[in-house]
């Protein structure tokens, strides 16, 4: 993995609103992880699929891998921040199985 094509900044936190997992309410959202990305564009067929199924607002970045990141380590409603805008988090894939990087599929909120 090139780091210098890792420009863009990834901000995971929780969303004011909820409650922790101490079962308190969070008034503010709390800073999860950071991380920085590669954004992937929609090009030939699977910008044909995304238009078909209506998802015109996924965005899909490549990431360092991440353990708090896996679906059975991060907190339920997590969102993400791309250029001050929130993103829900439509999936965080291991790429290979080997640990080095992250597939993260978001989708802008409306």
């Amino acid at each position: 993995m090139n780091s210098g094509e890792l420009r863009q900044r990834l901000i995971f936190q929780q969303p004011a609103g909820g409650t922790d997992e101490d079962g308190f309410p969070i008034n503010e959202p709390i800073l999860y992880s950071k991380a920085w990305g590669k954004l992937k564009t929609l090009k030939g067929n699977s910008f044909y699929a995304a238009a078909q199924s209506q998802m015109e607002h996924n965005r899909q970045f490549t990431i360092r891998y991440q353990r708090k990141l896996e679906d059975s380590q991060r907190p339920k409603g997590l969102i993400a921040l791309w250029r001050d805008k929130e993103h829900e988090i439509e999936s965080i894939e291991d790429d290979d199985g080997l640990r080095v990087s992250m597939t993260v599929i978001l989708k802008a909120v409306s």
